[in-house]
């Protein structure tokens, strides 16, 4: 659902910087079951905000105040912890005329008076990617033959009408009715906008006064500079996007009949010397600036014969045409090495991996009170038991110098997020600090929710006690119990987390505490894992942000990984998809292979008691078995995996410490950015584009031939980095692989090939249909074993019989509605 445009963004307000949130209403009627479900998702993916302006157009009015102001609580009822009365105090509706201008723009803040448009159509351009980027292994060449890795294409932009409309908002008062009786967009892929402003406008008039105008495209390039039709002064021109002021002078000088207030550019992106001489014609700026600090740095473009870019390496795709199309994608293929692992991953396997496959830290499947589960899960409750068994000694000593060297003696309160690992160790930070308070002035232990979250409260508390007299340790408490803070005398809080990978809590504790002035704010994690290094820093940067500038508060992490942190569409959530279609479908049959269908039934249920907290995720049994004489067997490791540089672990490690392994040197690989590579190559990167393909070479499964580094591969790409079927000679190539798991399906060199057939049945793998049809027969005519037939009856009839059968039924369908059709007497008969 996209019926309303809302984003936030902070504007200052005297000398404080202030959250809004700005919800756009531009349709007639507001279904308000829509909007709350929409408020209601947009708060579960943004914290909640200082302030919330509701705009829309000055005809709703009436309904406006209704909905917002009258039904303030049905229509908000979404927001979490949401205090109502705050709530109130912080709404504000504004509306706007037919010229564009807002009704009460008196009582309005002069910071967000002067940003909210700005920062609202930014924000549409930026996260629906209007900023085209190169990513490393390419870039564009245009048909004036600059080359430039990146460009500005706003017909990508244009997806939800209520966007559109906030766009055709922005335009109304460079939109003159009484003047404007024809409108020309510079490529027909902006046409929807001009469409929409005259709708919006309309709506303002009468019936009597509505206004019909036409709209035609110049088509970019070639009609701007080459079209002999002379643009009259009746003529509104729409210039999508310009990274320069020349084009309005061009307009000009060509087109002598047409005035300057006729020109509009939407977005430009330049120095501000060239913005100066056309700001007043420009609807949205999207160059960074110290103003703009969200915006967007302004890039070099270089000409034919002297590209940087050309020269480190890079591929030149060319675009052209109307609405800048490309060529071909051209297609890299990526070789997984062992300088492709970040310097640390080694290093943390060999600390936390398992004990004879027993006392797991690494896990899958699993998300503490969450419906999603990671796709890796690091538990760190188990962490902290082992730290108090004596285990893990590198981290132990490292925890215990955080504690002593980052939680300051004036801290009054600990605060634990939710979970039952964050609680232990912020109880284990309290006792150790102990030692330093007077008993009565202990810092107490809160949990952001929960009871669960003080045990991690109380383990800071405990690390930190040596620093206080018995009464004054600092005490551990809940978010909920925040409101107690108001007593606090200045001083510090911590915040504790066990294990982050997006920090959405931290967000909302500082968020909750930033009514409290007095106090500095220590944000104290166990272990972090976010994504990527860019990640980690932009959440940094928000939580560390404060009144005293980007360094006000302090954040400490014991350790730093970066990895996986999907927890919508894992692997082990598309298999239980997955495995109740294949059981459906065997159940439907006449003869059903009982043995088979029993296995999987068993292993359905396996996943989903490995959600629970009894379980806590999957250790082992993570991959189909190997096929072997006597049965089954599991995946193991053996002697001399290439990226552990240590030995002695292959009847030490878990399935889940391979897959957490490789799994992250594939995360790795995806995030890896443009830089300058040492042999004039591009850098080796997994992240996709519509311009470069990045897939995973066949050959890695020849070099990694051990089934459970191959299952750990094939779980751990995306359906992109394994869709050999957008080239020919990639498909052969992994035909070639499927020859071989095929006819050595019971020895160590095809031990993973039920983990591929998995991958085919669910298209994660994808092959040209001449090789798919190829990989089925030598199913049949290699593999007797009713657990492999099973895959391959499977696999045919829904990558080849199905879509047949649907296109049959597809094509008589069509050809009898076309008989009917024209079996229709003609009028006169």
């Amino acid at each position: 659902m996209n019926n309303f445009f809302i984003y936030r963004f902070d504007y200052k307000e005297v000398h404080k910087s202030v959250s809004a949130t700005v919800i756009f209403c531009d349709r007639d009627e507001i279904d308000q079951d829509i909007l709350q479900a929409e408020i209601k998702r947009f708060y579960g993916a943004h914290y909640q905000t200082d302030k919330i302006f509701v705009l829309g157009p000055a005809y709703l009015s009436d309904k406006l105040n209704k909905i917002f102001i009258e039904d303030i609580n049905r229509t908000f009822k979404g927001i979490p912890k949401r205090q109502e009365t705050s709530l109130a105090e912080g709404l504000k509706v504004v509306t706007f005329q037919k010229n564009g201008k807002l009704d009460n723009l008196g009582g309005l803040p002069k910071g967000f008076a002067d940003n909210f448009l700005n920062e609202g159509l930014q924000q549409i351009f930026i996260k629906r990617g209007g900023l085209v980027s190169a990513e490393g292994a390419h870039h564009f060449v245009f048909p004036s033959g600059k080359h430039c890795d990146k460009f500005l294409r706003t017909g990508n932009i244009l997806l939800y009408s209520s966007e559109i409309y906030f766009i055709a908002f922005a335009m109304l008062g460079h939109f003159d009715e009484e003047i404007h009786s024809q409108i020309y967009c510079d490529t027909s892929s902006i046409n929807s906008l001009a469409f929409a402003l005259v709708n919006l406008k309309n709506r303002f008039l009468g019936n009597d006064d509505k206004i019909q105008v036409p709209i035609d495209s110049f088509s970019s390039y070639q009609g701007l500079y080459k079209n002999p039709v002379t643009y009259m002064s009746n003529a509104l021109l729409l210039i999508s996007a310009s990274t320069s002021a020349k084009i309005i002078t061009y307009i000009l000088e060509r087109h002598r009949l047409i005035e300057r207030q006729n020109i509009i550019i939407l977005f430009f992106l330049g120095d501000e010397t060239k913005l100066a001489n056309i700001r007043d014609k420009v609807v949205c700026n999207l160059t960074q600036s110290v103003g703009n600090v969200n915006g967007v740095p302004f890039y070099q473009t270089y000409a034919e014969g002297a590209c940087d870019l050309c020269d480190r390496g890079s591929y030149p795709v060319e675009v052209s045409g109307d609405v800048f199309l490309l060529e071909k994608p051209h297609i890299n293929r990526i070789m997984i090495g062992v300088k492709d692992t970040e310097t640390y991953l080694s290093k943390f396997v060999k600390q936390f991996m398992s004990v004879k496959r027993k006392e797991n830290v690494l896990k899958v499947n699993y998300k503490e009170s969450q419906s999603s589960k990671y796709e890796i899960y690091i538990d760190y409750y188990q962490v902290l038991k082992g730290v108090s068994e004596g285990k893990y000694p590198h981290y132990s000593e490292r925890l215990t110098n955080y504690i002593n060297q980052y939680i300051p003696s004036s801290t009054r309160k600990i605060i634990s997020l939710n979970d039952k690992a964050s609680l232990q160790l912020a109880g284990l930070i309290q006792k150790e600090i102990s030692a330093n308070y007077q008993n009565a002035e202990v810092p107490e232990v809160i949990t952001q929710d929960d009871k669960a979250s003080l045990q991690l409260a109380g383990l800071i508390q405990k690390e930190i006690s040596a620093n206080y007299q018995n009464a004054e340790v600092p005490e551990v408490i809940t978010q909920d119990d925040i409101k107690d803070l108001e007593d606090c005398a200045a001083g510090s809080v911590v915040v504790v987390g066990s294990c982050i990978s997006n920090g959405k809590n931290l967000l909302y504790i500082s968020r909750a505490l930033r009514k409290f002035h007095q106090l500095r704010i220590v944000y104290f994690i166990g272990i972090s894992r976010t994504k990527n290094i860019k990640y980690l820093h932009g959440l940094k940067s928000n939580l560390k942000q404060g009144a005293y500038g980007p360094d006000t508060n302090s954040f400490h992490e014991v350790e730093t990984i970066f990895c996986e942190n999907n927890s919508i569409d894992t692997s082990w959530l598309s298999e239980s998809n997955f495995l109740a279609s294949m059981i459906g479908y065997f159940r439907s049959k006449e003869n059903i292979p009982e043995q088979s269908v029993a296995y999987l039934e068993k292993r359905k249920a396996l996943l989903q008691k490995s959600e629970g907290d009894e379980m806590r995720g999957l250790a082992d049994q993570l991959f189909f078995p190997r096929l072997v004489d006597s049965g089954q067997e599991e995946l193991r490791i053996r002697k001399n995996f290439a990226f552990f540089d240590f030995e002695d672990y292959d009847q030490d490690v878990s399935q889940a410490d391979i897959y957490f392994t490789m799994s992250n040197i594939i995360n790795t690989l995806r995030n890896n950015e443009l830089a300058p590579p040492k042999k004039s190559l591009p850098i080796k990167c997994l992240a996709q584009s519509p311009f470069v393909r990045n897939l995973l070479d066949p050959g890695n499964f020849n070099r990694f031939n051990d089934g459970i580094i191959q299952a750990s591969i094939l779980r751990a790409a995306k359906p992109d980095e394994l869709a050999y079927h957008i080239d020919t000679d990639l498909s052969f190539e992994m035909y070639g692989t499927f020859q071989t798991l095929i006819k050595y399906h019971t020895q160590e060199q095809g031990e993973g090939l039920v983990e591929f057939l998995y991958a085919l049945a669910t298209t994660k793998l994808s092959l040209k249909k001449i090789h798919l049809q190829g990989v089925i027969a030598l199913l049949k005519e290699n593999c007797n074993e009713e657990f492999i037939r099973c895959f391959t009856d499977y696999i045919e009839y829904k990558l080849l019989i199905e879509p047949e059968e649907k296109k049959r039924e597809w094509e008589e369908k069509l050809k009898t509605a076309n008989a009917e059709e024209s079996e229709v007497p003609e009028v006169g008969q």
